[in-house]
């Protein structure tokens, strides 16, 4: 779901991720992973053309995994907080940076990031 408002524009995502059961994972052990559930929401300002700022969150929860018919108690329960900036340089190339932060971390995921990219648009 997204919207515009003026400068302002969000959007609300829900996915899931489906996995298959992987029956040669490893020695004849098979492998099965429950459904991963997924909630993000981006709000943006749009400084300029190609030129915004965005606040962005997720949440995801699921995706525990059995191998060989052991149960691995590794149900994940994650969020993630981050800030995104897009500097635009010219028509065709802009920079974006990113920061995330994990905010809640049952399994994995606990680590902050920050990226720098350059990009091209056709």
């Amino acid at each position: 779901m997204s919207q515009k408002l003026g400068r302002w524009y969000y959007n609300l995502i829900a996915s899931a991720r489906i996995y298959a059961d992987n029956d040669e994972y490893f020695n004849e052990v098979s492998l099965q992973q429950e459904p991963q559930y997924t909630l993000q929401g981006h709000l943006i300002y749009s400084i300029g053309p190609g030129h915004w700022l965005s606040i962005n969150s997720n949440y995801f929860f699921g995706g525990e995994t059995t191998k060989g018919n052991i149960e691995f108690n590794d149900y994940q329960e994650n969020s993630r907080f981050g800030l995104t900036y897009s500097i635009p340089l010219s028509r065709h190339h802009s920079i974006k940076l990113n920061y995330s932060k994990g905010v809640l971390t049952r399994v994995g995921n606990d680590f902050d990031s920050f990226g720098a990219f350059w990009l091209y648009n056709f």
